[in-house]
């Protein structure tokens, strides 16, 4: 069923948790230039930095609001003043920000649950259900539009046996060469090199080392030539079951830059992202903890790094009996305007989009639902690249076209 936008909009009013983290820097922007966005709430528990950030939208929409995710009842007295929660917060924190949302009676969206922490979330369903609000679990580049890529290139087969996600980008200006710079969250980084990964093989999970999987894949320029590995994803927590048509098998590959990749592989091998607490001194402390936080305090680069970022869903399966392969492909380049990078873009949009949709009725389903339930895909795709946003979906199978 094709998405209408109803005939007037409701004055939407989002807060973002995580509010001046590494993706709102795009949320927000996006939020404030949208028809009909009320008001934005900048929350964290880092009052001088949220202030810092809304003053530096210029805009009286935008609103620091001081909250502790981990005080669960501050958090439900906040969420009733608004109508949808953006978690941009660390992932460890998505099940209870999902409970809270649902008691507070709001919609709720996040970037991702690195697999476990989003099958913990689907449990909620039946609650959020109850409670009539829609909770979308990991709708940035990847989960997100990488599931509704997949959902829309499955529609056009028969069948499908295989599915291939593949990530990618490359930086194309700023920053500065030879500096460290984590292109999300360290945190996250950090369990995508160390924990198992996913991967459906047989029409079965099951578990793989990180960084196992070696695969050389050839993106469009800048990018070209790179080499990925398995890592932990939420696509496979859902996609199996949602695209379903006697899919067999299917992985998540990223490729980061080899200097990034090994730094970091070097970091985990030494045991510098152990959960496990170990005694210094006299004191207890999490080795994950201590790098994480030496890591965040790094000096910034004096110019932000700007990539372009692509994410890639191929399917493999049968049209009317012949075997047909569909490729889809986000392409987001920096935008100019709020100058920040492709990866910032297409992961800080998306729950931009999703907030005002399930706040306007353009999200039907409640419950707490993957992406590519929730949205109808042409008319998401359209809205990626809307007003500038800049966030291409290619189509390849017989020719190529946009789809946007």
């Amino acid at each position: 069923m094709r998405t209408r936008l109803p005939a007037a909009r409701r004055a939407v009013k989002v807060l973002i948790l995580g509010g001046y983290g590494a993706m709102a820097q795009s949320t927000v922007p996006d939020l404030l230039s949208s028809p009909g966005v009320e008001r934005v709430g900048i929350a964290g528990r880092n009052a001088s930095k949220a202030k810092a950030f809304a003053a530096s939208q210029r805009d009286d929409r935008a609103t620091a609001v001081s909250v502790d995710a981990r005080d669960s009842a501050d958090l439900v007295r906040e969420l009733k003043h608004w109508d949808c929660v953006v978690n941009s917060t660390w992932y460890d924190l998505n099940v209870p920000i999902t409970e809270a949302a649902i008691a507070a009676g709001i919609h709720y969206c996040d970037l991702g649950g690195l697999y476990h922490q989003t099958l913990r979330q689907l449990k909620l369903d039946a609650r959020a259900r109850d409670a009539g609000v829609t909770c979308v679990l990991g709708i940035g580049s990847t989960p997100g539009t990488m599931n509704v890529m997949g959902m829309y290139g499955a529609s056009k087969l028969d069948t499908v046996s295989k599915v291939q996600l593949r990530s990618s980008g490359a930086v194309v200006a700023g920053g500065e060469p030879g500096k460290f710079v984590p292109p999300y969250a360290i945190r996250t980084i950090f369990d995508e090199f160390s924990l198992d990964a996913p991967i459906l093989r047989k029409g079965k999970i099951r578990f793989v080392p990180a960084l196992s999987g070696l695969e050389r894949s050839e993106f469009m320029p800048p990018v070209g030539v790179v080499e990925g590995y398995y890592t932990i994803h939420s696509e496979l927590a859902t996609m199996p079951k949602t695209i379903a048509k006697g899919v067999r098998e299917m992985d998540f590959i990223v490729a980061f830059p080899p200097p990034f990749r090994e730094t970091v592989a070097t970091l985990v091998r030494l045991g510098l992202a152990s959960r496990e607490e170990i005694v210094v001194e006299g004191t207890k402390v999490r080795p994950y903890d201590v790098t994480s936080s030496v890591i965040d305090g790094l000096p910034k680069p004096r110019e932000p790094e700007l990539d372009v970022d692509i994410q890639r869903c191929v399917l493999v399966g049968k049209k009317d009996g012949n075997p047909m392969t569909m490729r889809y492909e986000a392409i987001t380049w920096p935008h100019k305007k709020w100058n920040i990078g492709g990866g910032v873009v297409d992961t800080g949009v998306p729950p931009s989009i999703a907030a005002q949709w399930m706040v306007n009725g353009l999200v039907k389903r409640k419950g707490v639902i993957p992406p590519e339930v929730a949205f109808d895909p042409l008319p998401y795709f359209k809205e990626l690249s809307a007003r500038g946003r800049g966030i291409q979906i290619v189509e390849y199978a017989e020719g190529t076209r946009a789809l946007n």
